[in-house]
Order: C-alpha cells, then structure tokens, then sequence
C-alpha cells in the first residue's frame, strides 16, 4: 500500500460512522452494548463447561446449560431475580450494570451522533435487547414481569450512559442545566463529593479486611477443587459482586452494620456469624469487631468536613450557602439509601433469605454523621471569622490618631 494512500486511510471506526445514517448510530450503540455485556458472562461460561466433564460422565458438551446460567446472571445483574429449588436468589452483582454502563459509554462514544435521535435510538435499542433477554431467560409463569424489569432497569442504565458518552465524544451540553440555580449546583457537588469519598474509605477498608482474610480465602478456594476453567469462572463472577461487598462496608462503616444470613451481623462494635457458603469472597468480610473499629463512624465525621471544606469558597455561611447545604444532605441521604437497597436481597433459601443492611438506619446515622461533618467545619469557619475580625478591631483601637498640621500657604509679597 503507497505511502500516501496509509496517510490518508482513516480508522476503521471513523469510516464505519461516516458510512452509515447519524440516526443508525444510536440503534447500532445500543445494539453492540448489549451483545458485549452479554459477553462478558457468557464467555466464562462457555469456558468452564467446555474444559469439565458432564454429570453422566459422557464427553458432550452442555452449552445449552451454560447459555442458560450466563443469561441467569446477566438478568440477575440488570435486576431480574433468579427463581430455583422455590428460593430467589435477587442479590444484584452490582458490577454487572458498571460493566454495562462502561460497555454504553464507549460504543457511543465511537458511535452515537450528537443528536436527541441518536441518544433516544441507543437508549431504547438497548432497553429492548434487554427485554428480549428477559423474555427469553425468565420462567414461563413470569416471562412478562422478566421482560418489563429487564427493560426498565436497562433503560435507567442507558440513559445517561449513552450520554456521558456522546458527551465525550462531543463535548454536548443540556442547556437545560443553565436554568438549575448555582446552590443547587453546589450543594449537589458536596454531596456526590461526599459520597464518593465515604465510598472510596469503605473500599479502602474492605481491602483492608481482604488482606486479613488472606488465610482463609486461600482455604476456601483450595477446598473447592476446581479446574483452572472453573475456577477463572468464579473469579468473574465474584468480581461482578465486589461493588455490592463495598456498599456492605459503607453500611458497616457507618455504624448499623449489615447481615449475611439470619443469625449474622457485621458491624464495628458487634461480630455475630453463622455457617456461610464455601465461597472465596466471602472470606473477605470483617472477621474482628471492637477496640478501635468501633471509632469508624467518625471516619464518616471526618470526610464530610474535608468535603465541605475543600468547597468553603464556593459554599459559605449566607442563606444561599444554607439552601446548597440542604440540598447536598439531601442527596447524601438518597445516596445512602440508594447505595444499601441496591445491595441488598436474597442469596438463598433458609436463613440466607436476608441479605445486607437495613435501609432506614443506615440513612438516617449516615445522614447524621455527615451533617455533624459539615456543622463542624461551619463552626470553625464561623469563628474564624469572628476572631479574625475581632482581632482587627482590636488593631484598629490601638493605631493612635495622629494629628494632621493644618498646611499653611507662603505669604504672598506685595509686589
């Protein structure tokens, strides 16, 4: 190929998208998120089916079975129950729609135009493929609700996923957002501020307590006797249930704790636990309670205050700084809500029928933790203030007034 004919060739993606309507690149967005989530579970299946032996012992291959399990999950992570044996299993991986908001973010970038055509487009495309999935994986009896779900949840998905892609690929704007007053503007910044680091320090932690679980976590897995197919296997899909195990720990963070299993409790002050599944992750929960732990909480004090005081020149102490305060409490405590609803649910039949913490003390102690956070640094800054300004006050009575002589003017000669 010449030399000038490379220089001029253009990415495979740039004409691909020059190449088709602007319209189509929305429908063609959702259309490849959808076949690579679904991907992202149903390679590991095909894998670990494909390397282990039948149940009857014979050397066929049951890539129906692992089409159904991976289509199970997928629904699992989009919000549709899973239905066996009479139990639900309706504990969401919660890393399954990150995926999918990630997989959304990127095809659009590529893909989608810079047009309310091509945004709608992607959403509804993959909202319907996910209605389809639904429809094909769920039950007889519940094929509709499966469906409906599946459609719904995938839809809240897409929508701003498909458009922090076009985004950033376009730099888009809602004017809309002109018309949102600046509190409100800033209050939403401390409080998604807020959260995000609560967050990062509950990730942080459960780390924490991985490290600890070395030990048994190693023996978990090695009394599972899995082959290296299987085991990779479970590693993704335990992966898909890491960001549910952080909002167990912002929930244990904030004091109340969390529960895996009836009988069970996770907390910085209380250690309760019963029987678990064999499973690798689960040796990563809090396995110590009390002596310093029990001071958690006031890591909640503690990044709420660094919060609002990395915004004290945005956010002051006027009654407009009041209104963004409340609004910034108001999105943490639908954050915390929204954070222990998301993670919790049912594993099991039994006791595991209960899993996670319970939505209205978390909301309410984490609210408050945050609230006594921001009230401390409003107190600090309010007398600094004070003190500042009594402190010139004082500077200003202390300066002696010196008398000004009156200028005379030079006498005039009368000449």
């Amino acid at each position: 190929m010449p030399v000038d004919a490379l220089r001029t060739a253009r990415p495979l993606f740039a004409r691909i998208r020059a190449a088709i309507p602007g319209w189509a690149g929305g429908a063609l967005t959702g259309l490849q998120a959808i076949a690579l989530s679904y991907l992202v579970v149903l390679a590991p299946a095909l894998a670990a089916v494909a390397g282990a032996p039948s149940l009857d012992g014979s050397a066929a291959v049951d890539w129906s079975g692992a089409a159904t399990v991976a289509t199970s999950v997928w629904l699992l992570g989009h919000g549709v129950p899973i239905v066996f044996g009479g139990a639900t299993l309706s504990l969401v991986p919660l890393g399954m729609p990150l995926v999918s908001a990630a997989i959304l973010v990127g095809v659009a970038r590529r893909f989608a135009v810079k047009t309310w055509t091509s945004w709608a487009l992607g959403v509804a495309t993959f909202a319907a493929g996910a209605g389809v999935i639904g429809w094909l994986g769920s039950p007889d009896g519940s094929r509709e609700a499966g469906a409906l779900r599946a459609t719904l949840v995938c839809a809240l998905i897409a929508a701003p996923a498909v458009a922090a892609g076009i985004w950033r690929a376009y730099g888009a704007r809602l004017h809309l957002l002109d018309v949102v007053p600046d509190e409100v503007r800033a209050g939403l910044r401390l409080g998604l501020g807020t959260l995000a680091f609560v967050v990062a320090a509950a990730a942080a932690i459960g780390g924490v307590w991985a490290v600890l679980g070395m030990d048994r976590i190693a023996t978990i897995a090695a009394d599972l006797r899995m082959d290296p197919l299987g085991v990779g296997a479970l590693a993704i899909a335990e992966t898909l249930y890491v960001p549910t195990l952080v909002c167990w720990m912002v929930a244990w963070m904030v004091g109340p704790g969390f529960v895996v299993g009836t009988g069970s409790l996770y907390a910085p002050d209380t250690l309760t636990v019963d029987t678990l599944p064999q499973l690798p992750l689960l040796g990563a929960l809090p396995s110590g309670s009390g002596g310093w732990w029990t001071w958690a909480p006031v890591a909640v004090v503690v990044l709420a205050a660094i919060a609002r005081a990395s915004l004290s020149r945005r956010i002051g102490l006027d009654w407009a700084s009041a209104r963004s305060a409340g609004v910034a409490i108001a999105a943490v405590a639908l954050g915390f809500a929204a954070l222990t609803a998301a993670s919790r649910g049912s594993a099991g039949p039994g006791r595991l029928e209960q899993v996670g913490a319970e939505i209205v003390p978390v909301t309410l102690i984490g609210t408050a933790l945050v609230v006594a956070g921001y009230a401390a640094v409003w107190g600090a800054i309010a007398a600094w203030r004070w003190v500042r300004g009594y402190v010139r006050r004082d500077d200003a009575r202390a300066e002696p007034e010196v008398p000004v002589a009156p200028v005379r003017e030079p006498a005039r000669s009368g000449r």
